[in-house]
């Protein structure tokens, strides 16, 4: 077989380049579509809305912004989501990192048993583990019914108030959603180079030095990861405020969260416009963290 010329191998390599680029793009054209439909069109449709008052159909500029950022019930609106979102986030960084490093130490067998057990309660609806949370709450059913009664708590109201809204919707939102990342963490430990543990353990590595300063330092960019896709879905907490109602009128918090606000203005008042306003300006948070997570931990950064 004649051997190519350099113009030819060049050829070659060109359309080689370009038949893989094409099916890279067949591949994320399905991504893109949904990302397109579900994610930037209703985004830049609520941006478009909060401009316009949508009762009289007139733009008012920023008027709908000054009036979500004078409304009495933002601010505590803010502090109650950011308290949430600390106690959230720590406890998934933190536990999610610590249960995976120990399943990690076990045997591939049982530690497959043990992630999917883990990962049972996200395939469940987040309405459906609110309701079941809400007997769980209630000395009368709960099976925990020895923890409450040992601190004096009789029933649900005396639970919920003890724990109070934060703590309750932070363990929600740990059981229901870190049996996901446990599988992701897994998959990230499990693609660390065995050369480098044996070396480490040959090194004399304890387990604990094995976790801190070899296995954590190498899936440091799933853990920041994990940081920002909890940060964004906690700073749009909605529907565990929203249910909370269903253990009595008193826990009746329409406005607990800044969706909550959001939702009240759109669906029981009819005004779209600050709702769509306070959408916004929800947003730009999380983007803005999620960059300075990104740029400070040099997260595209290809080692």
């Amino acid at each position: 077989m004649a051997q190519l010329s350099a113009s030819e191998r060049q050829v070659r390599k060109r359309r080689q380049g370009r038949k893989q680029t094409a099916v890279a793009y067949a591949l994320l054209a399905p991504f893109l579509a949904l990302m397109l439909m579900f994610a930037v069109f209703p985004v830049l449709y609520a941006l478009g809305l909060s401009f316009f008052d949508t009762i009289d159909y007139v733009f008012w500029g920023f008027t709908n912004y000054r009036e979500a950022l004078n409304d009495y019930r933002l601010l505590p609106a803010i502090w109650n989501v950011t308290q949430y979102v600390f106690v959230w986030v720590s406890m998934m960084v933190v536990g999610v990192t610590l249960l995976s490093l120990l399943l990690d130490t076990l045997s591939e067998r049982p530690a497959a048993v043990v992630r999917s057990i883990y990962f049972m309660p996200g395939a469940i609806a987040s309405s459906a583990v609110v309701v079941m949370w809400l007997f769980l709450l209630d000395p009368l059913v709960s099976p925990f019914d020895f923890v409450f009664n040992a601190v004096g708590w009789e029933n649900r109201h005396a639970t919920i108030s003890g724990l109070g809204p934060v703590w309750i919707f932070a363990l929600m939102g740990f059981l229901g959603n870190s049996g996901g990342w446990i599988v992701v963490l897994g998959g990230a430990l499990s693609g660390l180079s065995r050369d480098i543990l044996e070396a480490a353990r040959i090194d004399g590595a304890n387990p604990w030095q094995m976790a801190t300063r070899i296995k954590i330092p190498m899936i440091s960019k799933t853990i920041t990861l994990m940081a920002i896709m909890t940060l964004a879905v906690g700073l749009q907490i909605f529907v565990e405020p929203q249910l909370l109602s269903l253990a009595g009128g008193r826990f009746d918090i329409p406005d607990w969260s800044v969706t909550q606000l959001a939702y009240f203005y759109a669906f029981r008042w009819g005004d779209f416009g600050v709702a769509a306003a306070i959408s916004t300006l929800s947003l730009i948070l999380p983007l803005v963290i999620a960059f300075i997570l990104i740029f400070a931990t040099k997260f595209y950064k290809i080692d």
